[in-house]
């Protein structure tokens, strides 16, 4: 996840409520457009906004800088109220649960005169965005989950890179690196992390299926199997891979702001590959490689697989839809959009800004790395009730539970499962 807004971002959002010309009240053409992200991103998107007002004098668009803590949470209040901006960046996890609580989102294929998807594979879309035929999300992006290791702690504490890593030699190195190293971690973590980069995949490891089965509405594990997988955690803090849950909890959601990190006393770091560039910029100087993720020797399946950073949706409430679209059009597919763009929101998700990308050299080769084992993987995407906020939460809370000591692994289960099958009733 992207950092708090910096203080070089909040000014960044004065700057855009001026440059990008504010939403003046009664202007017919005016459009409100909110995202979240880091200094690059934002600087990048207020110039493809000041840039398209300038080649479209008649559009105003306000932009709206927010940080990605509470986001969710505050783009819920706005669809519920009514007060949504015109487009909207978004959360992936967050996207089905929106979609199947009302009409939110502009089916974009109903508009294929103003909005181009010839640059999008079409699995791609179909996969990421596109709901019982409807194209009600934009992938902003082609990103999966990566693990980055940081060069030099792997070298002093004799962490082989090319090794793959299963979940058994993750503790077992782990533990012996912070038995002989005792001022290092073998993992820079938190309890998102955990559910999304641990927990979860461990499981569909074991069982093939989602941590939920959408279809079915029923749990994807037995209790035994979620156990294991809490166990294992478990034994992840009480042997030293992980830093003390105590210790790490202050940077959740910015790991990389961990100064056990920055110090380089961890020797990988989790993120999406869109934001593994916070890990490595927090290092400057730092060398860092992206390794496979962790795989179970007898899996059924690999569990991880390709995704995308975020969605850019039109909101259906809009007085202004088709110039709510025209931009979005703009935004993915005018060349110097692109050029303006590049790798802000990951590896770009159109074929066009992709070919731009490499010639100019443009993408970072540790993420393009990432991007390239994320699809080797042949997992497939867990979105859905299994990424529904209320699940994540429950996924957290057990996750902490056994790393605070204050429950033992069965404890924590046992209270997840009575959780999960009343969010499954009411399903």
């Amino acid at each position: 996840m992207k950092k708090a807004l910096s203080i070089f971002a909040v000014a960044a959002l004065s700057a855009a409520m001026v440059f990008a010309g504010g939403s003046k009240e009664g202007s017919s053409n005016s459009l409100r457009f909110m995202w979240w992200g880091g200094d690059a991103r934002n600087a990048a998107t207020i110039e493809v906004i000041n840039k398209y007002m300038e080649e479209n004098p008649g559009i105003e668009i306000a932009a709206e800088i927010n940080s990605d803590s509470g986001y969710i949470d505050k783009v819920a209040v706005m669809l519920s109220s009514g007060t949504a901006p015109d487009i909207m960046q978004q959360n992936v996890d967050a996207v089905p649960d929106f979609v199947s609580r009302g009409d939110f989102f502009v089916d974009l294929y109903q508009y294929p005169e103003l909005f181009d998807t010839s640059g999008f594979e079409p699995s791609f879309l179909a996969s990421f965005g596109t709901f019982d035929g409807k194209l009600l999300a934009v992938p902003t992006g082609v990103s999966g989950l990566a693990m980055i290791a940081n060069n030099a702690a792997a070298e002093t504490c004799g962490i082989d890179l090319t090794k793959q890593i299963s979940w058994d030699s993750m503790l077992a190195d782990g533990a012996k690196l912070h038995q002989e190293h005792p001022d290092y971690y073998y993992a820079n973590v938190d309890t998102k992390i955990l559910a999304e980069y641990v927990l979860r995949p461990y499981l569909r490891q074991i069982t093939g299926e989602k941590f939920l089965v959408d279809e079915t509405k029923e749990l994807g594990f037995t209790r035994d199997q979620l156990v294991e997988a809490l166990s294992y955690i478990d034994q992840c803090y009480k042997q030293g891979v992980f830093q003390p849950a105590a210790e790490s909890a202050t940077f959740k959601q910015q790991t990389q702001n961990n100064p056990a990190w920055m110090n380089g006393r961890f020797v990988f770091g989790f993120a999406a590959s869109s934001n593994a560039n916070l890990l490595m910029e927090a290092i400057p100087g730092g060398s860092f490689t992206a390794v496979r993720l962790p795989l179970a020797e007898d899996r059924v399946t690999d569990a991880y697989f390709v995704d995308t950073p975020q969605y850019m949706t039109v909101y259906t409430g809009s007085k202004n839809v088709e110039e709510a679209i025209k931009f979005l059009n703009y935004f993915y597919n005018n060349p110097e959009a692109q050029a303006i763009l590049k790798d802000v929101r990951s590896v770009p998700p159109t074929s066009t800004a992709r070919a731009y990308c490499a010639e100019q050299g443009i993408l970072n080769p540790v993420i393009m790395q990432a991007v390239d084992y994320a699809q080797g993987m042949n997992g497939t995407s867990d979105k859905g009730l299994s990424t529904n906020p209320e699940v994540i939460q429950i996924q957290e809370d057990a996750i902490e539970s056994v790393a605070y000591g204050t429950a033992t692994p069965e404890e924590a289960a046992d209270q997840a499962i009575v959780l999960l099958e009343n969010f499954l009733s009411r399903q």
